[in-house]
């Protein structure tokens, strides 16, 4: 199962172009079955709290993960952090590659004639 778990989180990684701590912070979510505060993510994943927090915001963003807010001891606000469901994961994928997609498309020239296909000539 933890192989399994790590092989997610990369290919997630990968599929989303996310930096390095997303990517761990991923990975340490897949394997833990309840949501994590910023300073347990950053006490387990090992990197910088500025760091950790600019990666969860990017995964919030990109739709990878949800947060939930809690009153702490103390009556302050607090976030908890974990993966949304798998299915809303692969469509987060599926719309990323839509999105790359529509842009490659607009960006090509209607038809690439042989000539503009291979290189350039000087």
């Amino acid at each position: 199962m933890a192989r399994r778990a790590r092989r997610f989180a990369r290919d997630l990684g990968m599929a989303l172009r996310l930096p390095r701590t997303a990517t761990a912070i991923v990975d340490l979510l897949v394997r833990t079955s309840r949501r994590l505060s910023v300073r347990e993510i950053v006490e387990r994943v090992q990197m910088s709290e500025r760091s950790v927090r600019g990666s969860l915001s990017l995964l919030i963003r990109r739709g990878v993960l949800e947060r939930h807010g809690i009153v702490t001891a103390k009556n302050r606000l607090a976030y908890l952090y974990h993966l949304r469901p798998r299915d809303e994961l692969v469509r987060v994928v599926h719309d990323h590659f839509s999105k790359t997609l529509a842009t490659l498309r607009r960006a090509a020239p209607r038809r690439l004639s042989p000539r503009s296909a291979g290189s350039e000539r000087s």
